[in-house]
């Protein structure tokens, strides 16, 4: 204090980083300053903290190129898809007689389903034809016996051909 009851500010001396009166590396050159515990332990916590970032920052890295990878991979795997699709549709094209070729084939399996139909009527009625005078010579025959009955063979449906009008939506049946 100055003769006047006022502080006295003291000065930094040419070349003095710090006041002489707030730290005094005599005085206190035997204790540690109550804050380097803090900074080991600060420090300690930052070399964990970088190597956490660290193996976070490498780990991102390399999912993004892995990213990349697997993008750069579907786009391939695109092209290749696009480019078969092209020849599938090509050959799809020439397989358009064939179909016609199926058609016509349908067409005669019906005919002929129809016309096995009618054999199995034609039998049937035959078998009605004869079954009576057959019968007759049974009898009298030694080996013959008594026949029983048989009933006439029923005419099984068959699907109208293709192109009549009868199995399309537009007609109705």
């Amino acid at each position: 204090m100055t003769e006047n009851g006022k502080k006295q500010i003291p000065e930094l001396k040419e070349g003095e980083q710090y006041l002489k009166a707030a730290y005094d590396p005599e005085y206190k050159s035997r204790e540690k300053p109550h804050y380097v515990e803090y900074m080991d332990r600060a420090e300690a916590g930052l070399r964990t903290l970088k190597l956490v970032v660290f193996a976070g920052m490498a780990a991102f890295v390399i999912l993004a190129i892995y990213g990349y990878y697997l993008i750069y991979q579907l786009t391939r795997d695109a092209a290749q898809m696009t480019v078969t699709m092209q020849e599938m549709s090509q050959t799809m094209g020439t397989m358009r007689p064939m179909s016609d070729n199926l058609a016509q084939m349908n067409q005669s399996v019906l005919q002929m389903a129809e016309s096995v139909n009618r054999i199995q009527y034609s039998a049937g009625h035959m078998d009605r034809s004869f079954s009576t005078p057959m019968n007759v010579m049974n009898r009298v025959m030694p080996w013959g016996g008594e026949r029983s009955y048989r009933p006439p063979t029923p005419m099984v449906p068959y699907p109208p051909p293709l192109g009549s009008g009868a199995n399309r939506g537009d007609i109705p049946q």
